[in-house]
């Protein structure tokens, strides 16, 4: 028989995987992006008359946000699992004693 702890132990673990595995998957899509756009912009400089590298825009601005997905989404996602489970805890404690 499934307990609830057992229960949300699983669960933690399960989300605890899946949110890592989305930010790996996030910030190898930025690495390649990332290489690719500078070697474009690298390409540009080279091929036209024009000295502007507008890559760092991005790489900033993406990189931003990637490192939000990770505060967020991997860092910090274990207390807020737990948060959310302990509520689920609560309202099951309350449901079973009506």
């Amino acid at each position: 028989m499934v307990t609830l702890d057992s229960y949300l132990d699983t669960e933690l673990r399960v989300s605890l995987r899946e949110s890592r595995t989305g930010w790996k998957i996030h910030a190898c899509i930025y690495a390649v992006t990332m290489v690719l756009l500078i070697g474009l912009n690298i390409l540009l400089v080279m091929a036209t008359s024009s000295d502007f590298f507008w890559f760092p825009f991005p790489l900033f601005g993406w990189g931003i946000g990637l490192t939000f997905h990770y505060l967020f989404g991997v860092r910090w996602a274990e207390r807020e699992i737990r948060k959310r489970q302990t509520k689920i805890k609560q309202l099951a404690e309350i449901t079973t004693t009506d």
